[in-house]
């Protein structure tokens, strides 16, 4: 009794909070390098966003530009077409010479008394309403204009006797974008206002709301759930709206969003996005929206506007990933505990003379040393037993034979039934493998040349366990894919000076030579909805210990990953 409490004192329970902690421990670190992996992703998607934004604006600046000058053209045709004084021009004329020139309306203004008032129009909708209750700038650029001055206002795209508005909202469709231009030389007593409605010009308004661009990233990047182009001075302070000609118009750029969905919302996205607005950084936290794990990341773009491009990923495939590359080190925890509790039983069942031990490894090398004296013993006996065997046949002591022959098989059996891998830890990612391979219905393969004469650390023992099992894992999950009696994984280990060689090979689907190399490129997965993470902690693991970490081709049907480690 003293020899079983002061065992499990000093050896088992320290042993058991060791693994506990290693558990623990690799949790966490693994989830803190996920976290970063997937914070380096984001800020590289988030880099190649900041210069498509930025590009794209200037192409848009672009076309908005081409927009100005074909209105600024349609507008001086068709004052060759008018005739100079506005009570000669009909609404009807106009219709008729909105669809000539190709412009979705033309309309006229004039001043009266402090006004401008469209006082003839394409569109009905437009008549009789008041230039002065256009947001300022607007009003002031056309009482320039008709008083024959150049337009100074900075908004907009001015050339001589033209100037354009830009894209916004009309108070006569507030729903819509639209692009109007103003001209007037002073040789008719009106101002010409040709103007595009949203539905004659989706090709530019497709490029301002980036939709087709959101779609393929969406598609390119399953974890992104959303992209939103906030307005960094206005999201958060509520509706800007101003009354016009009797309709509330929010003026594009007043808006809170100007492109994109905003369905994950959180408490804290209003100070983020000014946040990242005022340091001119990303900035990304983790939350919790609708249910959903996600992070959050905003991407200032430096441009005219003040825009913040929104990104939710989703957190769930981190978590999965965690989860898939916990339960290996758990599953070897488990065998580790399961052996720990039959070497304990078998060495106090047999032996009292057996002092307090204080690593798990000294118990298991002493059990296979117990074991190989056993052998030598039964080798170095079997004379002996023969003799005495032939003795009891002589005498007809035939009891005596039957003990004799009983023991003699029960040690046999009971060396038979043990799997001798000198080395602990090989012995328990063995163990994983088999259990494995049980479970999955694998044929497995291994060839273990490492003998007890290896010395790891705790350390490196953990790390040596997370190479293995991860490339053991990924084998499996592809082998598993074949017919079971395709199905076949070999995992083989052997030392080399100062190196220790690891190898697991698996039948699998071909791999062209071209795809070959992509194995170990970060972020590759030949897994539906996967980053490819686990072959990541192998590399970052190897490259620890200095060493090397390759691939081959298997039997033309599969791969072979292999790594080396200093030790």
């Amino acid at each position: 009794m003293r020899l079983r409490t002061s065992f499990i004192v000093w050896f088992v329970v320290p042993v058991t909070c060791l693994l506990a902690l290693s558990n623990v421990f690799y949790y966490y670190t693994t989830k803190q390098m996920l976290m970063n992996n997937h914070h380096n992703e984001v800020e590289s998607f988030s880099s190649n966003i900041k210069v498509y934004f930025e590009h794209s604006l200037r192409s848009v600046d672009y076309a908005e530009k081409l927009l100005a000058e074909n209105l600024r053209l349609a507008a001086m045709l068709a004052q060759t077409k008018l005739p100079p004084r506005l009570e000669q021009v009909s609404n009807k004329k106009l219709t008729e010479l909105s669809k000539e020139l190709g412009v979705s309306d033309i309309t006229l203004f004039q001043r009266m008394g402090d006004d401008i008032v469209a006082l003839r129009s394409s569109n009905p909708v437009q008549r009789n309403i008041s230039a002065k209750e256009f947001e300022g700038f607007w009003f002031r650029a056309l009482n320039q204009l008709l008083d024959r001055e150049e337009v100074s206002v900075s908004e907009g795209y001015t050339l001589p006797h033209y100037w354009s508005g830009p894209l916004d909202v009309a108070s006569s469709d507030p729903n819509a974008l639209h692009k109007f231009g103003y001209y007037h030389d002073g040789q008719s007593d009106y101002m010409i206002d040709p103007y595009y409605r949203q539905e004659d010009m989706e090709e530019y308004v497709t490029l301002v709301s980036y939709m087709d661009f959101i779609e393929r990233l969406q598609k390119e990047k399953p974890f992104l759930i959303e992209l939103t182009g906030f307005n960094a001075e206005h999201f958060g302070k509520g509706i800007y709206e101003i009354k016009q000609n009797n309709r509330l118009v929010i003026p594009y750029p007043k808006r809170q969003i100007f492109f994109g969905q905003y369905a994950m919302q959180s408490d804290d996205d209003v100070e983020m996005v000014r946040q990242a607005h005022r340091e001119k950084k990303t900035i990304s936290y983790q939350t919790t929206v609708q249910g959903r794990d996600v992070i959050k990341s905003f991407v200032p773009i430096e441009t005219g506007l003040p825009l913040v491009v929104g990104l939710v990923s989703d957190y769930s495939y981190i978590q999965n990933e965690l989860k898939r590359q916990s339960e290996p080190l758990l599953m070897v925890s488990f065998v580790s505990f399961l052996m720990l509790g039959a070497f304990v039983f078998v060495l106090i069942r047999r032996s009292k003379l057996a002092a307090a031990v204080i690593s798990a490894e000294k118990i298991y090398l002493e059990s296979m040393n117990s074991l190989f004296t056993a052998i030598r013993g039964l080798n170095h006996d079997v004379g002996n037993i023969v003799n005495a065997i032939h003795a009891h046949v002589q005498k007809k002591e035939y009891d005596e034979l039957e003990k004799v022959t009983q023991a003699l098989v029960k040690e046999v059996v009971e060396i038979q039934d043990v799997v001798v891998i000198q080395h602990p830890t090989l012995s328990a990612i063995v163990q994983f493998a088999v259990s494995s391979a049980i479970k999955q219905k694998v044929k497995l393969e291994h060839d273990i040349a490492v003998t007890s004469d290896l010395k790891l650390n705790g350390e490196k023992s953990l790390d040596l366990i997370r190479m293995a099992t991860n490339l053991i894992s990924n084998a499996f999950d592809e082998t598993v894919k074949l017919p079971v009696e395709e199905r076949l994984v070999q995992v083989a280990a052997w030392t080399s000076g100062r190196l220790l060689y690891f190898k697991v090979s698996n039948r699998g689907r071909p791999i062209g030579e071209e795809e070959l190399p992509q194995l170990l490129s970060a972020g590759y997965s030949t897994k539906f909805r996967h980053e490819g993470l686990g072959l990541q902690v192998v590399k970052e693991l190897v490259q620890k210990y200095k060493g090397q970490l390759w691939v081959e081709d298997f039997e033309s049907a599969g791969a072979t990953f292999m790594f080396k480690i200093h030790i």
